[in-house]
């Protein structure tokens, strides 16, 4: 089974439709579960940002035995709510999930921590695994990817309101290179399909990025922490299907 020894399914039937998807919006970091901590003998270190950050591998779920319980946000279990766990995405952090045998998607809150055991990477709450069709089987194959919620630059990091050139910045800043080009239009182009994905591009306004000239460097970014840059690199380049450039100055 996909759950935790003792735990179970809720009794009775439930129309599932009419629970809601978790809608994405900006909150706070949690006061508690942030911080790195162990669990089974292993340590965990929570990440600071969940920019770009996208994985594939086997969900599971947890119901009637931690029905009301607090989770790891400090926030109350409830089995009929859109919510999950993972073991270091930021609380809380939004991501949809997709069912890889079926295409169907959910959007839940990661509001918890786990799972723990046999390399699961996301633990549903039961009413979002019924909703994305693994209830019965206990498990299933998924890939989850972070939502942005439109955060300001210190909460995602790459800047949104950044202008003028990267040195302006107080110490290191790093940002992608994803191309150049000697044909405007097709940076236009790969800047339009990165501005979709939710990246946030340097500069900002695509006339910018015209009066520059020849080559025409599409970048995004910058990242003021490392770490950041390397999610958002591994991100962009999974998108894409092609490596990328990552820079500091």
């Amino acid at each position: 089974g996909g759950f935790y020894g003792g735990d179970s399914a809720p009794e009775g039937s439930r129309d599932f439709d009419d629970i809601p998807d978790a809608v994405p919006r900006y909150e706070p970091l949690s006061a508690t579960g942030n911080n790195p901590y162990k669990a089974l003998g292993k340590t965990y270190v929570p990440l600071e940002s969940a920019a770009g950050f996208t994985q594939t591998g086997v969900a599971s779920w947890y119901g009637k035995k931690f029905h009301g319980r607090r989770t790891s946000s400090g926030e109350t279990y409830d089995m009929w709510r859109m919510t999950a766990a993972h073991p270091v995405l930021p609380l809380p952090t939004f991501v949809e999930v997709t069912n890889l045998e079926t295409g169907k998607n959910i959007v839940v809150k990661v509001n918890d921590r786990g799972p723990f055991l046999h390399n699961r990477i996301i633990d549903l709450s039961y009413a979002a695994a019924h909703k994305l069709g693994i209830a019965q089987s206990g498990t299933g194959r998924v890939r989850i990817s972070a939502i942005s919620t439109g955060a300001t630059a210190t909460e995602n990091d790459a800047s949104t309101t950044f202008s003028g050139t990267v040195g302006s910045i107080d110490g290191p800043v790093y940002y992608l290179q994803v191309g150049a080009y000697d044909i405007a239009d097709n940076a236009l182009e790969m800047r339009s399909r990165l501005r979709r994905s939710g990246q946030v591009l340097f500069p900002e306004s695509d006339q910018e990025q015209l009066a520059q000239g020849r080559p025409y460097r599409v970048r995004v970014g910058p990242f003021r922490k490392l770490r950041n840059a390397q999610e958002a690199k591994n991100y962009v380049e999974q998108m894409l299907g092609q490596a990328v450039s990552l820079i500091v100055r």
